[in-house]
């Protein structure tokens, strides 16, 4: 009887870690590009054939991106000096409002006057060099960014950081932010 119930327990068991490792592999599946087109099952070995072609394809797309982003922002910071040194002082009309949310979290609110003319590159260029600049640093993540027009003459952007470091080292960051913000859009 007892042998009977050992086997009934282990095939039980068995059972749920083959459809643990199945459902791994349909996880795993659902990531791959073509996955949704076909409708015959995979096996495993073929999935994991599949995903190991996929990744170095990934990363090279990465690395492309990366490129890609790297020359625009070398681009946008070369247009954004020029266009600072023609404007001036364009970004007097500048609030900076940092919140924290927990030890390690804060959103910082950016509102800045989009200036006379009625093209926001300089706007963009001005968010984009402070999302860099964040990156940079190295001392927090970018959880999430946004702007949006909150009239014809301002700009909101919203940026929600996590803080890398101690809590201690937390505290006084959160606290630099603020100054570190408006140096890096002035």
């Amino acid at each position: 009887m007892q042998i009977a119930n050992k086997k009934l327990d282990h095939n039980a068991k068995e059972r749920i870690r083959r459809m643990k490792l199945n459902a791994s592999y349909l996880a795993l599946r659902s990531l791959l590009p073509d996955s949704r087109r076909s409708k015959k099952r995979w096996s495993a070995p073929a999935i994991v054939e599949r995903v190991l072609k996929y990744i170095p394809e990934l990363e090279n797309e990465v690395e492309a991106l990366r490129s890609k982003k790297d020359d625009i922002v070398q681009q946008s910071s070369s247009a954004a000096s020029e266009k600072k040194r023609s404007a001036g002082g364009q970004h007097q009309n500048l609030t900076v409002c940092v919140n924290k949310i927990n030890q390690e979290e804060a959103v910082v609110q950016v509102c800045m006057g989009t200036g006379e003319d009625d093209d926001d590159d300089g706007e963009v260029v001005a968010f984009s060099n402070l999302l860099q600049a964040v990156e940079d640093e190295g001392i927090c993540n970018i959880k999430s960014a946004s702007t949006v027009h909150v009239c014809e003459s301002r700009i909101c952007c919203h940026l929600h950081i996590q803080v890398n470091q101690s809590s201690s080292e937390v505290e006084g960051y959160i606290e630099e932010l603020k100054g570190k913000i408006i140096s890096w859009l002035k």
